[in-house]
C-alpha cells in the first residue's frame, strides 16, 4: 500500500466512526420520542448506554462490510485485504482513544472490533472475487 492509501484508510476509519455515532444518536432519539416518550432525561441517558453499543455492533459491522467492499471495488489495484485490516486498526485506535483507551481491555469491545474486522475482510474478499470473476468473464 502507498502512503496515500494509509491516509485514505485513516479517513475511512474516521468516516465510519462518525456515521456509526450518528446512527446511534438517531436510534436513541427515535427511542426517546417514539418508543418511550415522556421520561426524565436520566432515563434516556441510561437507555443510551444500553442502545448505543448495540447500534455499533450491528450497524457498524454492516457499515464496515459495505464501505470496504465499495472502496475495494473502486480501486482494484489496491490490496483490499490489507486496506480492510488497516481501516479496522485505525478505527479501533480512534474509538478506544475517545474513551481514554479504557475499552481495550473490555471483551465486548474486542468482540465488536473482531466482528468489524471480519466484515471488512469479507467485504474486501467479495469485491476482489467479483473483480476477478468480471475479469475472467470479460476475457472469455
Amino acid at each position: 500500500m502507498k502512503t496515500t492509501d494509509f491516509a485514505r484508510a485513516f479517513g475511512a476509519a474516521i468516516a465510519l466512526l462518525a456515521v456509526n455515532l450518528l446512527v446511534a444518536i438517531a436510534v436513541v432519539v427515535f427511542y426517546r420520542f417514539v418508543i418511550e416518550p415522556g421520561h426524565p432525561g436520566e432515563f434516556y441517558d441510561e437507555a443510551a448506554m444500553r442502545i448505543a453499543p448495540w447500534c455499533s455492533h450491528i450497524i457498524g459491522t454492516a457499515l464496515f462490510f459495505v464501505v470496504i467492499r465499495f472502496v475495494t471495488a473502486r480501486k482494484p489495484d489496491r490490496n483490499g485485504l490489507l486496506f480492510a485490516v488497516v481501516v479496522s486498526l485505525f478505527y479501533a485506535i480512534i474509538d478506544s482513544a475517545m474513551v481514554g483507551f479504557a475499552s481495550l481491555v473490555e471483551v465486548e469491545f474486542l468482540l465488536s472490533m473482531m466482528a468489524k474486522l471480519a466484515a471488512a475482510v469479507v467485504g474486501a474478499g467479495v469485491a476482489t472475487r467479483t473483480k476477478v470473476h468480471a475479469t475472467t468473464t470479460a476475457e472469455s
